[in-house]
């Protein structure tokens, strides 16, 4: 493979950098939807350079060519891929895949553990659950349910309930756990993502605090409806399930403070270099595809 595998791979790097950096310059809904983006394009990226790595490293290997009858002459002239680099690709590209497998299935097996809860009575999309405990959190899927507990019902007044519910609705209206769930296998895969699949984790939670303002017509209603129930937990983690979107899950702090500022504005600017990077990638992936098609033409015809 010539330089512009490489790049993709450095392409995928810079894309986990500069999309850590869009965080606090963006709306919360732009933030999830933009990052969201970057990281697949970024993983796309990273999978699709060590796929060509490793059909270039392995291809020089002598069990490969006593398969192929290709000419190693011909193969290492066209695509000099040293062989232990096609190894290690080929591991690295293995780990994320498993990795990427296991968050999935994890996530699935979380969900179907919280059947049970669609079958309880409810009252259109709302399940009142007793128990000791203050919690709240969205179940998606069919059919979907706002799960609440009674202590956290108990632990709120009256007008404060709304804002709740507002922002588990916004959970299940904007589809926040597909989000949530390409960051996770995203992020599992490619763990340079890491740190922009917490930017999407908390701003997932800060657009549905915005969605709760719009909806009830007041930050500050908002904003002391979170703090009140970030105290009635004290400081133990709330218990909603992995799967779910739990109210009181990311940063309530910094979650309360941004809700006591202004509504935020997306300033697009900022973008600009992922964007230019984003093209770049395009460019890069193109030429790749077209030396993988060449490397496997002497593979099978040399």
């Amino acid at each position: 493979m010539h330089i512009s595998v490489y790049l993709l791979l450095l392409a995928s790097a810079a894309l986990a950098v500069l999309g850590a950096r869009l965080a606090g310059h963006l709306a919360p809904a732009a933030v999830v939807r933009t990052l969201t983006g970057l990281s697949v394009i970024a993983t796309a990226a990273m999978a699709w350079g060590l796929t060509a790595l490793t059909v270039g490293g392995l291809g020089r290997t002598d069990a490969f060519q006593d398969r192929a009858h290709s000419n190693p002459v011909a193969l290492a002239s066209d695509d000099p891929v040293p062989v232990v680099l096609g190894v290690l690709a080929a591991g690295l590209l293995a780990g994320g895949l498993l990795r990427t497998f296991t968050v999935v299935r994890r996530r699935r097996a979380a969900l179907r553990a919280l059947a049970p809860l669609r079958k309880l009575p409810a009252a259109g999309d709302l399940v009142v659950v007793e128990a000791a405990r203050p919690d709240a959190y969205a179940l998606p899927g069919r059919p979907e349910r706002i799960v609440v507990t009674t202590a956290m019902l108990r632990a709120l007044p009256g007008g404060e309930h709304a804002v709740l519910l507002a922002h588990e609705r916004a959970h299940l209206l904007h589809r926040h756990h597909l989000y949530a769930a390409v960051a996770e296998a995203t992020a599992a895969c490619n763990p340079l993502l890491r740190p922009v699949r917490d930017h999407i984790a908390f701003h997932i939670e800060r657009w549905a605090d915005e969605e709760a303002a719009h909806m009830t017509g007041s930050r500050p209603l908002t904003a002391r409806s979170l703090a009140r129930a970030a105290l009635a937990v004290a400081d133990a983690a709330p218990c909603g399930p992995q799967a779910a979107l739990a109210y009181l899950a990311h940063k309530v702090t910094a979650r309360v403070g941004a809700l006591r500022a202004e509504r935020p504005t997306s300033h697009w600017a900022v973008a600009l270099p992922a964007a230019v990077v984003t093209a770049l990638t395009s460019l890069a992936s193109a030429e790749v595809t077209y030396d993988l098609a060449r490397c496997l033409h002497v593979l099978h015809l040399s």
